[in-house]
Formats: structure tokens, C-alpha cells, sequence
């Protein structure tokens, strides 16, 4: 459970960086490595949730 929210935490602030990353229009391929860093991250804490 501790994983889940620890994971979330990280998911979401991946994601303000990859929105940060975005408008400082840094290189495309950073951008959606983070994005889908941040995508993991989350979908990880949400499996986490689900499984109890």
C-alpha cells in the first residue's frame, strides 16, 4: 500500500516535469520519455491499489 501512494507521489510529479519539459520546449524525445516515465509510475500505483 505504502508503494502505491509512493509511486503515485513520483507519477505525479514526473508529470508537472514532463508539462515543465513541454512549455520550456526542451527536446521532444526527453518530454516523452518523461511522460511515459510518469505514465509507468502511476499505472504501477494503480495496479498496486487494485491488487490490495
Amino acid at each position: 500500500m505504502t508503494l502505491a501512494f509512493v509511486m503515485l507521489f513520483a507519477g505525479g510529479m514526473l508529470l508537472g516535469g514532463t508539462w515543465s519539459f513541454y512549455r520550456t520546449r526542451k527536446p521532444w524525445w526527453a518530454t516523452v520519455a518523461m511522460a511515459a516515465l510518469a505514465l509507468l509510475c502511476i499505472g504501477v500505483s494503480v495496479w498496486r491499489l487494485q491488487s490490495g
